[in-house]
């Protein structure tokens, strides 16, 4: 019965991707703005829409059909977060200034592909560690 549910728990590879994608959304939209348009430019409606649609909208529609799709629903983030935290406030903010002081200017799109990776490989680590606290009962 552990098995299966543990079986089950797993998310499959288009919340994964989602979720990666949705985080490197929060770049890609801050990227827009950061340090180019001219008032107006339309560039605010853009990144505004990147970050709320990608970043904030998406996170929880995935969450909701990851919860659909698999008939489990389980707290996937409360352990083994911290890193993954660090690792993206770390790489926005050096991004950011990068883009916005130091004239880089794909500075935080390009921080956007490393942190679809690196929420990528972190989901499927939580997968790992999930599956094996439902095998392990906890």
């Amino acid at each position: 019965m552990r098995e299966r549910i543990a079986h089950r728990v797993a998310a499959p590879w288009w919340y994964r991707t989602g979720m990666a994608v949705s985080t490197a959304c929060l770049f890609l939209g801050m990227g827009v703005l950061v340090g180019r348009p001219e008032p107006g430019s339309g560039a605010e409606a853009a990144s505004t829409l990147i970050i709320v649609l990608g970043a904030c909208v998406a996170p929880i529609a995935l969450l909701w059909a990851l919860k659909r799709s698999t008939g489990v629903s389980i707290d996937r983030y409360t352990r083994g977060m911290t890193g993954w935290y660090v690792c993206m406030f770390v790489l926005l903010g050096a991004a950011f200034v990068l883009q916005a002081f130091l004239n880089a200017p794909f500075a935080l799109a390009g921080a956007g592909v490393v942190a679809f990776v690196v929420t990528l490989v972190n989901e499927h680590r939580l997968d790992a560690s999930l599956r094996a606290r439902v095998r392990a009962g906890r």
